[in-house]
C-alpha cells in the first residue's frame, strides 16, 4: 500500500479591518462613494466573490458551503483554489502559523506525520465549526442531522485534542 503525506498549504487570510479596508478601496476607486455609509461598505468583491453589509459588526461571505457570517473577531480565509470562508480567530490562531514564522520540522518522519494529521484535523473542524455556528443552513436541517454534526465536531475535537498532547510529548 502506498502512503501519502498531505503537501504543506499556504493560505491567505485577513482580518475584518483589513477586509472593510478593501471594501472601502475598491468601492471609492469605482467611484462608488454612496455605498459606504457609517465607515462602512456595504457590497465590493473580494477575490471575485460579493461581500455584503449584514450590520456593522458582520459581512456575509459566500462559500462552498453556502454563505457564512464574518465578525469583526474573525479571519477571512482565501483557499488553495480562490475560495473564501470565515474562519473564528481563535480556531485560526490554533491551526495556522504565519509562513514567515512557522519553524522547520527537524523531526523524524513518523513523528512529522502527527503534526500533519493534527493541523489538517483543526483546519476540518474549523470549517466544520463555523458550519455550525455562522452557516443559516445548518439550522434548516433535520434536529437528528444537527445533533450528529455537532457529535461529529466533539469527536473531531477530542481527537485533535489527544494529537496535541502526542505532539507535547515529541522531541
Amino acid at each position: 500500500m502506498t502512503q501519502y503525506r498531505k503537501k504543506p498549504v499556504v493560505i491567505t487570510a485577513i482580518t475584518f479591518e483589513q477586509l472593510v479596508s478593501h471594501g472601502i478601496k475598491q468601492c471609492q476607486a469605482e467611484g462608488r462613494e454612496s455605498n459606504i455609509v457609517n465607515g462602512m461598505p456595504w457590497s465590493f468583491a473580494y477575490g471575485g466573490h460579493p461581500i455584503t453589509h449584514e450590520h456593522d459588526d458582520c459581512y456575509i461571505i459566500p462559500t462552498l458551503e453556502g454563505s457564512m457570517m464574518m465578525g469583526r473577531n474573525d479571519m477571512l480565509i482565501t483557499g488553495v483554489k480562490g475560495e473564501i470562508y470565515p474562519c473564528k480567530r481563535e480556531i485560526f490562531d490554533a491551526t495556522y502559523d504565519s509562513v514567515s514564522t512557522a519553524p522547520e520540522s527537524t523531526l523524524p518522519p513518523h513523528q512529522q506525520r502527527v503534526v500533519d494529521e493534527h493541523a489538517e484535523l483543526r483546519d476540518l473542524l474549523a470549517k466544520l465549526d463555523a458550519f455550525i455556528l455562522d452557516n443559516p443552513v445548518f439550522l434548516t436541517l433535520p434536529e437528528a442531522e444537527q445533533g450528529r454534526l455537532k457529535r461529529q465536531s466533539s469527536a473531531m475535537a477530542l481527537y485533535a485534542d489527544i494529537l496535541a498532547e502526542r505532539i507535547s510529548y515529541l522531541g
